[in-house]
This record gives structure tokens, C-alpha cells and sequence, in this order.
């Protein structure tokens, strides 16, 4: 008596197949996804007040550079965006000779992180965080 061999079976096949691929796409769904970049976070810096003149320094998030600007406009807005959540930033209103008073504000991806206020002449309001 001769032996035969045993049916194939399609179906598994096709179950081998689909397996694979879909861990194939499963691990590249993984690395790309854990490889990406962070998206930047924005970063949003408001100064109001009454103050004629004022001095306003503030983090660019570019290493540990820092800008300084004088305005005699208030209200006073800078929005910036930062590689990652920053841990730490500043944002210092420092008010002229002519006196007056400030407020300022930091929000971090739309979370007011810190916000403080000044009055009178070369005073300064701290908004580090």
C-alpha cells in the first residue's frame, strides 16, 4: 500500500501570511511612533499695565539666550514656540522712571504656568517659571 501525503492546507497558509505581516506593520507602527519628534509647545508671554515705559527680557528657549525689549505700548505680547514642554523660562517687566504698574503672564501649552504683578518706577514684576 502506498502512503499519500497528507492535504495542504490553504487556509493555514494564508493565516501564516496574514500573521506576519501584520507584525511586520505592527513593529514599524512602533518605531516610527516612538522615534518621532516631540511637536513644538507653545509658549505665549503677555504684559498689560498702565506703565509708560517698560523693559521686557524674556527666554527665546534657543539654548539659554535671553532678549530684552523696550516699549512704550502696553499691552505687550510675544508667542514662541519651544522643542518639548521647557522646564524652566522667565519673563521680567521692569518699569520705567515715570512710574506706573504692570501684570505679567506665562502659559505653557494654554496652562498659565506663572503670572505676577509691579508698582512704581523701577520696579520689576517676575514671571519665571
Amino acid at each position: 500500500m502506498t502512503e499519500s501525503a497528507p492535504p495542504e492546507r490553504p487556509a493555514r497558509k494564508w493565516l501564516v501570511i496574514t500573521a506576519s505581516v501584520a507584525l511586520v506593520v505592527g513593529a514599524l507602527a512602533l518605531v516610527l511612533w516612538t522615534t518621532a519628534p516631540e511637536p513644538p509647545v507653545r509658549v505665549v508671554y503677555h504684559v498689560t499695565g498702565t506703565a509708560a515705559r517698560v523693559t521686557v527680557t524674556y527666554s527665546t528657549f534657543h539654548g539659554a539666550q535671553t532678549r530684552q525689549e523696550e516699549t512704550a505700548a502696553l499691552p505687550w505680547r510675544m508667542e514662541l514656540f519651544a522643542t518639548g514642554e521647557p522646564e524652566h523660562g522667565v519673563l521680567t517687566v521692569t518699569i520705567g522712571p515715570d512710574g506706573g504698574d504692570v501684570a505679567c503672564e506665562v502659559r505653557v501649552a494654554e496652562v498659565v504656568r506663572r503670572s505676577a504683578t509691579a508698582t512704581g518706577a523701577h520696579t520689576s514684576a517676575l514671571c519665571d517659571f
